[in-house]
């Protein structure tokens, strides 16, 4: 089973033994991860980020705070740990995401602003802005923004067309976004799932 990149992605911290992770994947374990994304400008009108917040599922978040302190006093702490250990993830798999600026690949810099919350249904939601390595303009142009867990244990999911914001600096150069989600292959047993979101700015 490819369970490598999901355990250097989530299982960081030794409270969670391999064998009840490799049980939960034995049994079908599948959980999802919603994503909402703003695109972030520069003063020269220039796409230079774009700012994601991935919020997982009840059954995920419950497997990567097990065994943490939660407590008033400890929350904000135990937080800024988890959010360390699961950046480091989300970089090794490049944060699930691929950009395509008139089909040719764009580069991100390190993420150095993120948190991570917990809200009320007891969901993690992880926020963090991804850099450019270099702005680039869009005015003329598509842009392409792919979403993939290439291990198909999981969906990572932008649900629908409304969880793109454009801002109002793209949102008078660009057309509404499409969103298109195809089934690559099965992964021993889950479907591995890509999603594209297009933002026509022609």
């Amino acid at each position: 089973m490819k369970i490598t990149s999901l355990l250097s992605l989530f299982f960081t911290s030794v409270t969670i033994s391999l064998m009840v992770v490799q049980t939960s994947f034995a049994g079908g374990y599948h959980y999802q991860l919603d994503l909402t994304a703003k695109l972030v400008n520069n003063p020269q009108k220039e796409l230079s980020a774009i700012q994601m917040s991935w919020i997982y599922d009840k059954e995920l978040s419950a497997i990567l705070m097990d065994g943490e302190d939660l407590s008033e006093a400890k929350r904000e702490e135990t937080l800024k740990k988890r959010a360390t250990d699961i950046l480091i993830g989300l970089t090794d798999m490049k944060y699930f995401t691929s950009l395509l600026l008139d089909d040719q690949p764009l580069e991100f810099a390190k993420v150095e602003n993120y948190k991570l919350l917990l809200n009320d249904e007891s969901r993690l939601k992880m926020n963090l802005t991804i850099p450019l390595k270099k702005s680039q303009q869009l005015k003329g142009r598509t842009l392409e923004i792919i979403v993939t867990d290439d291990s198909g244990v999981g969906l990572a999911t932008f649900v629908d067309t409304n969880h793109l914001q454009l801002g109002e600096v793209f949102k008078t150069e660009c057309k509404a976004p499409s969103l298109v989600q195809n089934q690559l292959a099965e992964i021993d047993g889950h479907a591995q799932t890509t999603e594209t979101m297009t933002v026509d700015c022609r």
